[in-house]
């Protein structure tokens, strides 16, 4: 959305951006969620101090800044589907960070949602991708906001430093280069505040946690009789943990596989107690149980019984839906005339990110490799003191002789960027803008309590006779005497004792960073020819761009010794130089059926010193007939370098829950289990009997230096109407396909087992990941590295309208509706295999999600109600999800009510209100976390909060 200057602009709550036309009256509503046009109407900013340098450039005192283009022409400023939210806007509203103010955009696919348990917020334009959506300031690159993720972290800007935020859902390459294909959200800054304003606000649960505080300063202030500008802000935020055992709907985490009509299961097999079953041949323990085959528990008076569902262990209790975070940032812009031709400028930004998340303690099962050594399970020796079974047997248990694991982030984010810009004296209308920008994350990362598998053998005594991956051994009670540090643990008899937790635990460490270089010049002259009706506008330039990062596993990580993960160090990093250009092109104007029809075409060459080269281009036309309506069309190429852990991420061997096809036969179609049974009978599998260890498969996977760029084809199709007869009215309908090929990544794991084992003797490609079986049948870790698999589709509309209505001089209704129909979400995940849709499952996203709001305004006061939509959805796309075999299958529609009202005085706003205000449990989703997905759904039941600013 667009806002001219007469346009009363009606404010948003969580980022919902809303914007009008055609009214003059001052709104004082900072709406929950009006949400916005997409009308792309051009930014015009005048200020009453503007710059001698922009003045000189422009002939006049206004500039115009669009997003997705280096030019900024005016007649084709509205050409591309822009939408915007302002300072103000966020400034009334509740939102902490700017991760709030997305929340809940429709368009956004949920990934700014404040569920995150490291203090950080990534975009998400329509679900393609944290990847795939490029985040600028001023236009200018972010740094990647943790040094182990490849998005940059909106929440470490600061929200009182934000003029405006422009959110363009189109692919954007030319301009920008690779990451754009999605989209692009450029936030960008004030640059000529002046005076204080602080600002503090606050929430909390009607439960009396997950509360949340903010204090931020901001500073500004004219020099040098205001030929420079200079403005700083601190802030602080704080969020409390939420405990999952503080909501009942947390508790007892469903499994989506439990038939209906039979006995339903909870939580997790791994509990306090240790679960027994044979090994090594032995004699079964029992003759049947549920979890691991034929498993045994102590039944509380010195003897074992068969293992049942309501021994599981509600892991819930020791668990947080929410970590405690805090973020401490300073920022600052600056701008200085030096004279009629020269404007030097730079930012500056400085985020310092602590987390802290606790959760249930590390259980052992199997390790993540037995490459290194390790047995193939957690041996107790049949000669161990205590053993009651007279044989070997294997231990299942969640070591809380430990403690609960503890989970730490330090994350400092600093960012610089310096650039001059200006007129070309004497040139004709050609202007600069050239800078340079440099970006670091350096992050700090722990995970307490980790378990050592070798030193866990060795406490147990188990010396292993077998090799690399074998359950065979003997008790040898000299074994732990011999190492220094060692302490004895027996299951059997007590409780571990500190000396043998601190032997077996350990504080897994691993420092990551990445650091980004950035230097562009652009030249631009916006009437370079003369054209019959307008003037013909051109933009030229160069950049060069680095990226470089790495993340380091610990000693024991890459040892072997994680009970849970063997890695090895992530680092590499790559450069690109391109070259760009663009031509603004006015065709018709102020003629019968024509009011204006205007062309955009744009160009880039990128050249990347990791595979090669690369050229992009777009086109764009907008035609209004007369002023009530406007016609806009664009297709584009676009493409995403791949990432440096895409390219460079050490191997990793790690455990996923995903069922062994040889196992759960039964649940594939009739027609394919005797081809199933036939594969797994090739393996030396019997089907009949045999039985997954723990629910988990091993899988390795790691960088691949060899991958190509994700190409792209998007086109936008849409309308903008302003109808005269209808004063305040606004609406736009923007279609938009993606087509995106050579897509990086690979299916999910159960999609390639599934796939190769319903294949007559292996013959899928799927079965490239096998590695054959361990000496237990188990299999051996399975391969997950990343290539240019296949394709994707993703078609969609996005509908929005906003309507003001003056009542009289002091009352006023605005209302607003922001909408966006997925029609298709496809995936190819190799080459000649059919499309697989996942829209409306829990794969892919929700086919509707829609807001309304309306706000009744009067005086200062504004009272806005707002109700949000998010469509069900289906589990895709394993059979075990169906209606027969499962009874979670479908996940509901979900609407939410909020409400707030809003005081503006004449140097304050208090703003004060309530989300969810009916009190409304998330939806339940048993394939999600805590039974919802947290990530979608609200989480905290109903939210009060309250937001105070002063401003002189």
């Amino acid at each position: 959305m667009r806002g001219s200057g007469s346009c009363r602009k009606a404010a948003l709550l969580l980022g919902i951006s809303a914007f009008c036309y055609g009214w003059t009256t001052e709104a004082h509503a900072q709406i929950i969620s009006l949400p916005g046009t997409t009308t792309g109407k051009a930014i015009t900013n005048k200020s009453s101090k503007s710059s001698k340098v922009s003045s000189t450039a422009e002939g006049k005192n206004e500039t115009i800044t669009v997003v997705g283009t280096h030019l900024g022409a005016k007649e084709t400023a509205e050409i591309q589907p822009v939408t915007m939210i302002t300072g103000e806007q966020i400034q009334k509203s509740s939102s902490m960070t700017l991760g709030d103010v997305f929340a809940h955009i429709p368009s956004m696919g949920f990934s700014g949602n404040t569920f995150s348990n490291d203090g950080g917020s990534c975009l998400n334009i329509r679900s393609l991708g944290v990847a795939r959506t490029l985040v600028l300031v001023d236009g200018h690159r972010m740094v990647n906001g943790n040094g182990s993720v490849d998005c940059p972290d909106v929440n470490s800007i600061i929200p009182a430093m934000v003029d405006r935020i422009e959110i363009l859902k189109d692919g954007s390459s030319t301009t920008y280069g690779s990451d754009a294909i999605a989209g692009v959200v450029n936030i960008i800054l004030k640059k000529n505040f002046t005076g204080t304003t602080v600002t503090a606000n606050g929430g909390i649960s009607e439960y009396g946690d997950n509360q949340t505080a903010n204090v931020t300063i901001a500073h500004g202030f004219n020099f040098m009789h205001d030929r420079g500008n200079f403005t700083i802000a601190g802030s602080y935020n704080y969020q409390a943990p939420m405990a999952a055992d503080q909501r009942k709907w947390a508790m007892e985490e469903a499994k989506v596989n439990n038939p209906p009509g039979q006995a339903q299961y909870f939580g997790s097999q791994y509990g306090p107690q240790p679960v027994f079953a044979a090994v090594n041949g032995g004699a079964p323990l029992t003759a049947q149980s549920d979890g691991v085959a034929q498993s045994v528990i102590s039944d509380g008076h010195g003897g074992y019984r068969p293992y049942s569902w309501n021994d599981n262990y509600d892991y819930s209790k020791d668990n947080q839906i929410i970590s405690e975070q805090q973020w401490g940032a300073l920022s600052g812009t600056g701008h200085f005339d030096v004279n009629d031709y020269v404007q030097l400028y730079m930012t500056a930004n400085y985020t310092h990110t602590q987390t802290q998340d606790v959760g249930t303690p590390m259980y052992v099962a199997t390790p993540a490799t037995t490459l290194t050594g390790n047995s193939g399970a957690v041996v107790v020796p049949s000669g161990t003191p205590g053993n009651p079974f007279g044989e070997d047997v294997a231990m299942y248990q969640r070591m809380f002789g430990l403690g609960r694991e503890y989970g730490y982030n330090n994350i400092n984010m600093y960012q610089f960027t310096g650039g001059v810009r200006g007129a070309l004296p004497h040139s004709g209308g050609w202007t600069y803008d050239g800078f340079f920008s440099f970006g670091k994350t350096v992050t700090s990362s722990s995970l307490s309590n980790q378990v050592n598998w070798r030193n866990l053998e060795n406490s147990l005594g188990f010396h292993q006779t077998g090799g690399a991956g074998s359950t065979e051994g003997y008790y040898d009670p000299n074994l732990c005497a011999g190492i220094a540090g060692c302490a004895s643990y027996n299951p059997f008899t007590g409780s571990m004792s500190q000396a043998a937790a601190n032997y077996i635990g350990f504080t897994d460490t691993y420092p990551s960073a990445q650091e980004l270089r950035d230097v562009q010049l652009t030249f631009s002259n916006k009437h370079i020819a003369k054209l019959p009706y307008g003037p013909l506008g051109i933009s030229v330039g160069v950049e060069h761009r680095s990226l470089d990062g790495y993340w380091h596993a610990s000693d024991e990580d890459k040892a072997g010794l994680n009970s849970n993960s063997y890695r090895t160090d992530t680092s590499g990093g790559y450069n690109v130089t391109e070259v760009f250009g663009e031509l603004s092109i006015p065709l018709l104007k102020d003629l019968p059926g024509a009011k204006a029809l205007s062309a955009e075409v744009s160009g880039r060459f990128s050249n990347y010193n990791t595979y090669g080269q690369t050229y992009n281009w777009h086109a764009g036309l907008i035609y209004a007939p007369v002023p009530d309506i406007s016609f806009r069309a664009n297709i584009s190429t676009g493409f995403r370098a791949p990432t440096i852990q895409e390219l460079y991420k050490g191997n990793l061997i790690s455990l996923t829950g995903t069922r062994d096809p040889c196992a759960y036969i039964g649940t594939f179609p009739s027609s394919l289990q005797s081809i199933v049974a036939g594969n797994c009978r090739a393996q030396g599998i019997n089907p009949d009997t045999f039985k997954q260890n723990n629910g988990v498969i091993k899988y390795q996977t790691g960088g691949n230096i060899h991958l190509q760029p994700e190409i792209s084809r998007t086109y936008t199709i849409g309308t903008v109407v302003t109808p005269r007869f209808l004063p305040g009215f606004t609406a736009t309908v923007d279609y938009f396909h993606t087509h995106i090929t050579e897509t990086i990544g690979y299916p999910t794991l159960s999609t390639e087992l599934n796939g190769c084992y319903s294949s007559a003797n292996f013959s899928s490609s799927y079965c490239s990941i096998l590695n054959g079986r361990d000496l237990n049948g188990q299999l051996n870790p399975v391969n997950r590295y990343q290539s240019n698999m296949g394709a994707f589709i993703e078609d969609g509309l996005d509908i929005n309208a906003s309507y003001h209505v003056p009542i009289d001089y002091n009352n006023a209704l605005t209302f607003g509706a922001d909408i966006q129909d997925v029609m298709a979400y496809k995936t190819q995940t190799q080459p000649n295999q059919p499309f697989v849709s996942y829209l409306g499952t829990d794969y892919g996203p929700m086919k509707w999600v829609a807001n309304g709001t309306i706000t009744y305004t009067h005086g200062p006061w504004a009272l806005t109600y707002m109700l949000r939509y998010t469509d069900g959805f289906n589990y895709y796309p394993n059979s075990s999800y169906g209606p027969g075999l499962s009874m979670w299958y479908k996940v509901d529609q979900t609407f939410y009510h909020d409400l707030m009202v809003t005081y503006t005085g004449n140097i304050y706003t208090v703003t004060g209100g309530v989300k969810n205000l009916g009190g409304q449990d998330p939806t339940f989703y048993a394939n999600g976390s805590y039974n919802t997905a947290p990530g979608i759904y609200d989480y905290s039941g109903r939210y009060v909060y309250l937001k105070a600013q002063v401003h002189f």
